[in-house]
Order: structure tokens, then C-alpha cells, then sequence
């Protein structure tokens, strides 16, 4: 459910800002999608989180890393494939 919010808020937000910039079409469609992939940032916030449980619980440390680790999975995998699609849908890369 989480990949789903984050999805949604990144392509919503950069819809909007788009309108409110009044950037190009394409921009305002396509953006947000282009901003899914984020594995990097996760998962080093993650090891910062994890070291800090660690302290405190290790079961919390390893559930937390359990769980951001399979969602940057999924989430690469299928964002980067949507990524792909909507520099191609704005015409920005050829096929």
C-alpha cells in the first residue's frame, strides 16, 4: 500500500506543479512518473534507521530492513519499466 501512496503522491504532485508552473504537456503528464525509481535514498535512510534500532531492538532492525529492502525491489522493478514508458510516451527517447 505504501508504493501505491508514494505513486500516486509523486505523479499527483508533479501534475499539479506542472498546471501551477504551467510547464509543457508533456511535463505535466509524464513527470511524475519518471520520479518513481528511488531505491538509493531508501535504502541508505534504511541503514540509518536500522543501526539506530538496533540498539533498542534488533527484531524492530531487521523487520524494518526486511520491509524497505522488498519494496525498493518491487518498486525498482516496475518503476523503472513506467519510467522507461513515459519518456517514450513524451516522446523524449525513440524507440
Amino acid at each position: 500500500m505504501d508504493i501505491l501512496s508514494r505513486a500516486l503522491r509523486k505523479i499527483g504532485g508533479a501534475y499539479f506543479g506542472g498546471k501551477l508552473t504551467k510547464a509543457p504537456a508533456t511535463v505535466t503528464k509524464f513527470l511524475g512518473f519518471t520520479l518513481l525509481p528511488h531505491s538509493g535514498v531508501s535504502l541508505v535512510f534504511t541503514g540509518i534507521a536500522a543501526t539506530t534500532l538496533s540498539s533498542i531492538d534488533a527484531s524492530l532492525s531487521a523487520i524494518l530492513q526486511g520491509t524497505i529492502v522488498a519494496a525498493a525491489i518491487i518498486n525498482e522493478i516496475i518503476a523503472v519499466i513506467i519510467a522507461k514508458y513515459a519518456f517514450v510516451w513524451a516522446d523524449e527517447i525513440q524507440q
